[in-house]
This record gives structure tokens, C-alpha cells and sequence, in this order.
């Protein structure tokens, strides 16, 4: 059972008597990944789900959205479940905002739910596939604050003045990290209304933040599920509890929580496999050894020979794969030798990191 059929069978379980859970969870934060600005203006008012779907199914066809495969688009498959049953029953939608600046590099959207019981949902939407939103997820390892989580901060101060009751933040992806940034360095009174931060398979956090007052403040209300292959969910550093829970696909779509096994009202538990230990080891031991201003180099150097083919979004690169590669090769022999060669090395030294994480793996009993 994954979390469509959870939606189907749980569907008439008020949370009265079974308490908003772990997969609960995830079906909020995918929620997020809902242009709901298109739908209605929910920055200064609240609209019930079953309006949000109505109006969705106006603009959409539902059919085509079951054929889309990808995992982003095919969110509104489960609020379709969560307005058939009384579990999520009078639940509002609210406080949608949607930020998208290239010259910033800025992937950022959120939105609120304010559940039955009066409980608020915030939800950060994880990357999408563009470009920018991807450029902003590398651009973690050499900076510490990006203007992402600069804007899930301000969206938390500002939407908690207008909402009352306890505060559960949530995100999938990138948007599990802006929800642990948000509740680490939102205003001290927000804090305390806060239950539990849940980052689902989101990346961490650099030293310098982990080390800050604000994120030992808060890390201890941090809940981060991940697969068992969990790459993204294995980045950088994160003191929060970890579960690690079993997915019925293979390798890096296990990325897509909509695969993760389910048993009653709980994840199907597991360990992570060896993959993403090699992951976590090797990028580690790379970051380790390459200073910020080489690593913000790197990301800026790729990212822009990847922006002169003019997409938006990996899908129209992989829809010219060949074209697209070529524009990238010629790019590369256009580049300063010094930038060539700054590419180059950071190549070698990540094959040289995995090496040595292979061996190591290999070495343990």
C-alpha cells in the first residue's frame, strides 16, 4: 500500500479519533506542489478543499494528470482522495504565495492548511524541475543562507500573525529544508507554538548553521523520513531524528514519496542501503576538501552553460538531449582555461571521493 490507497482506506477515519500522522504528512507537503495561485487569490483569504478541487478540475484534466509521470505533477491525485472521506473534511486552503526570480535564483512557493481540529499545516514545495530551482539546491553547499529559505522565514513570521492554534511545518525536498530553516530562524514567540518540523528526504544544513543557537533550539522538533536509497535526504548535516522507511521502486525514484509502503497507518520501516551511504561519504569527503568560493565557481560555471541552451526545465533538455549536449560541449571549449580546468579537477576529485568511499564500504564488516 502506498499513499494514494492510505487516502482511499483511511479516508473516513476523523483525525479525532486517529491523529494527523507520518503520512498524513507527506500528503500535505506534496500538496504544495498545486499552483493553487492560479486557482484563486489565497493570499488574504481561505478557501475549503472540496472549492480548491472543484476550481482545480475546472482548469485540468484529471486523466491527464493520471498518465503525467512526473511526481510533481501528479499531486492533485491526492487531494482527489482527501475530499472524498471526512478525514481531511473541512480542512481550508490559505496563504498561497509563489516567488520565482532568476537573476536571485529563487525557487519558492508555500501555501497553509488549517486543518479540522484547528491545527495549521505549512507547507514549503519542494524543487521543481527548472532550471533556477535546481541551480538554488547546489548552490546550499557553498552558501549558507539562500534566498529561498531567506523568503520560508519571512512567509513563517507573516503567515503565523494571521493564523492561531499550534504550527506543523513540512516539506518535501528542498522544502524540507526551508521548513527547518523557517522554524530555526523564524521570531522566538512562532517557536513555541511549533509541534514537530517534518523534512521529507530534504537535504541538511551547512556547519556554521548547525552550530547556530536558533537550530539547537529547534532541531529536537525535527522529524526527516527518508528511503532506504535516499540521496537528496543524505546531503549536508542534520541532527533531527531520522526514520527510514521502504519504497517499492528502485535506486533515485525512490525519491518521489508517493512509492514509499505503507502498512495500516504507518511506514513500512527499512535501513539505508549502501548506495546512499556511498553518497553521503563521498560528496562528503568532496565538500570537505573544496573551498566555498571554488564550489560557488563550479555551480555558476555549469549552471550557465546549461542556461545558454534556453530551457526552463530538464524536461525541455531531455526533449533535445543531442542539441542541448552539443550547445554544453561548445560551451565548455568557450570557458577560460583556468575554468576549464577548475571543472576538470572538481571531476576527478569527485571520482577520486567515491573511490575512496567505495573502499571504505567495502573495508566494514
Amino acid at each position: 500500500m502506498v499513499i494514494l490507497d492510505y487516502l482511499k482506506q483511511r479516508k473516513d477515519v476523523s483525525l479525532s479519533v486517529a491523529a494527523f500522522n507520518d503520512i498524513d504528512n507527506v500528503a500535505m507537503s506534496y500538496l504544495s506542489y498545486i499552483d493553487f495561485g492560479e486557482l484563486f487569490d489565497c493570499e488574504s483569504s481561505t478557501y475549503s478543499i472540496d472549492e480548491s478541487f472543484e476550481l482545480f478540475c475546472k482548469k485540468h484534466s484529471l486523466e491527464e494528470i493520471r498518465e503525467n509521470s512526473e511526481f510533481t505533477k501528479r499531486a492533485p491525485l491526492l487531494l482527489e482522495q482527501m475530499v472524498k472521506g471526512t478525514r481531511f473534511k473541512g480542512t481550508r486552503v490559505g496563504y498561497y504565495t509563489e516567488d520565482f526570480d532568476k537573476e536571485e535564483v529563487k525557487q519558492f512557493a508555500a501555501v497553509t492548511f488549517i486543518l479540522p481540529d484547528g491545527t495549521n499545516y505549512i507547507a514549503f514545495r519542494g524543487t521543481d524541475s527548472t532550471i533556477t530551482g535546481w541551480k538554488e539546491d547546489f548552490l546550499m553547499s557553498c552558501k549558507s543562507e539562500t534566498e529561498g529559505a531567506k523568503e520560508a522565514v519571512n512567509y513563517l513570521n507573516k503567515v503565523s500573525d494571521s493564523v492561531k492554534g499550534k504550527l506543523i511545518l513540512g516539506g518535501h525536498s528542498k522544502g524540507g529544508n526551508f521548513a527547518m530553516y523557517a522554524s530555526a530562524f523564524c521570531n522566538e514567540t512562532i517557536k513555541e507554538r511549533i509541534s514537530i518540523v517534518y523534512n521529507n528526504d530534504g537535504p541538511g544544513f551547512r556547519d556554521e548553521i548547525i552550530d547556530t543557537k536558533e537550530y539547537k533550539q529547534i532541531y529536537q522538533k525535527i522529524y526527516s523520513i527518508v528511503p532506504q536509497t535516499s540521496i537528496i535526504g543524505q546531503l549536508l548535516s542534520n541532527e533531527g531524528e531520522q526514520k527510514v522507511v521502504q519504497s517499492n521502486v528502485k535506486g533515485i525514484f525512490q525519491h518521489d514519496a508517493m512509492t514509499w509502503e505503507i502498512l495500516n497507518d504507518n511506514f513500512v520501516e527499512s535501513e539505508l542501503d549502501s548506495f546512499s551511504n556511498f553518497v553521503k561519504v563521498a560528496l562528503g569527503s568532496w565538500l570537505e576538501k573544496t573551498d566555498d568560493k571554488t564550489r560557488q565557481s563550479l555551480v555558476t560555471t555549469v549552471f550557465s552553460m546549461i542556461e545558454e541552451t534556453d530551457v526552463k526545465n530538464f524536461k525541455e533538455f531531455g526533449g533535445s538531449l543531442l542539441k542541448n549536449g552539443g550547445i554544453i560541449m561548445m560551451e565548455l571549449f568557450k570557458l577560460e582555461k583556468t575554468k576549464r580546468d577548475e571543472l576538470i579537477a572538481a571531476f576527478i576529485g569527485m571520482i577520486q571521493a567515491g573511490g575512496e568511499a567505495a573502499l571504505d564500504n567495502i573495508n566494514k564488516p
